[in-house]
């Protein structure tokens, strides 16, 4: 039996890193091959065209990288407000090690997809809206649970997921505009404001004796 080719693995894996690193407009097909190592015809058998490639690339993002780390921070057993900041904290810390190996601090590839503008393919940023979506329902999950549990107080519980994740996507468009992780350090304190989560009391302090 012949060796499976995993040509198809490469062209989603390509099509991902060029996107995020240069911006979808500026990806060709030919770009593309070359990055994969495959050959043009190679990409029309597994794809009829580059939206088609994208749309299967978002998803393959999605369920290789964006789900598994939101599943694991946003997991039902742990407290709400610890989902976010764990969620928060993961995010600047990637961003902080890419930094220090030399690497652009480029934000979240699919946001970067349905931010490019002009030129996307309808069908295309219709697919990264749609994998946002699944995240912001991870986010709205917690800020719920925690107006529950009396953590937060939230008249709309909507409104205040959008307000949230509105700080956490404008953080990462800035991290990657600066080339910095910076935007995204402290991120979990100013969505605790924005929620009105009760400050935790720092201890008393010590009266000076005359």
């Amino acid at each position: 039996m012949g060796r499976v080719s995993d040509a198809r693995q490469r062209l989603l894996e390509a099509t991902n890193e060029l996107t995020w690193k240069l911006g979808y407009n500026a990806v060709t097909v030919d770009a593309i091959c070359e990055k994969a190592d495959v050959r043009k015809g190679s990409f029309y058998h597994y794809f009829e065209s580059k939206p088609a490639l994208a749309k299967a690339a978002l998803e393959a993002q999605w369920e290789s990288y964006s789900r598994p780390l939101l599943e694991a921070s946003f997991a039902a057993d742990i407290p709400p407000l610890e989902r976010l900041k764990r969620y928060m904290e993961t995010m600047y810390k990637n961003q902080k090690e890419k930094k220090q190996r030399g690497e652009r601090v480029l934000g979240c590839p699919i946001f970067s997809v349905a931010m490019s503008g002009e030129g996307v393919e309808a069908e295309v940023v219709e697919a990264a809206q749609r994998a946002l979506k699944r995240k912001l329902r991870y986010f709205q999950t917690a800020i719920q649970d925690a107006n529950d549990a009396g953590l937060i107080k939230v008249d709309d519980t909507e409104a205040a997921t959008q307000a949230v994740y509105s700080l956490f996507e404008g953080a990462w468009a800035r991290a990657r505009i600066q080339n910095s992780p910076e935007p995204l350090a402290g991120l979990y304190e100013q969505a605790l404001r924005l929620l009105g989560a009760a400050e935790q009391e720092s201890p008393p302090k010590k009266s000076r004796v005359a």
